[in-house]
């Protein structure tokens, strides 16, 4: 019965969720609000409550995925990729890069060249707690719209596939 719960929430978020990103046509108000609750109710399916003290969810839905990602110069490194949102990602790993540390991510792409992305870390965590694993976060920077594309096909494909587990 979960599993159906959730699976209608995401058929619902993504057509809103696809608009809200092309802007065709832009949502209206009360879409856009419905489009904010649904993504407020499936990170809650998924297990993200906002923190303490933040009122509201992260503008992007965070979508559980373990998908390989390369990242470093000279010391390459690889790791699993917690979750993924438009906006960033969260790298699982046990020893996390520092904020404020630019670098250029390579995801690994079933079936296709990995996509890469330019980023930034924003958060590090470095022991598993109660916020969760340790890792680092990122967000993007200046994604071009043909990885844009790419990056929010693969959102909805994890989307899809956290919705039937």
């Amino acid at each position: 019965m979960e599993n159906r719960r959730i699976a209608d929430l995401v058929s619902e978020f993504v057509p809103l969720n696809r608009r809200r990103t092309h802007g065709n046509p832009p949502l209206s108000v009360l879409e856009l609000e419905r489009w904010s609750e649904l993504r407020d109710q499936i990170a809650y399916e998924f297990g993200h409550a906002p923190p303490i003290g933040r009122m509201r969810q992260p503008r992007h839905l965070r979508v559980p995925t373990h998908l390989k990602v390369r990242y470093g110069g000279e010391a390459e490194h690889s790791a699993t990729i917690e979750n993924l949102s438009e906006g960033g990602l969260f790298v699982r790993c046990s020893e996390p890069l520092a904020p404020d540390i630019p670098l250029r991510l390579e995801l690994e792409l079933e079936g296709e060249p990995p996509l890469q992305l330019d980023a930034v870390v924003v958060h590090s965590r470095e022991l598993d707690n109660l916020d969760g694993p340790a890792g680092f976060g990122v967000s993007f920077q200046k994604i071009e719209a043909e990885d844009y594309a790419v990056l929010t096909r693969l959102i909805e494909r994890a989307l899809s596939r956290a919705a039937q587990e």
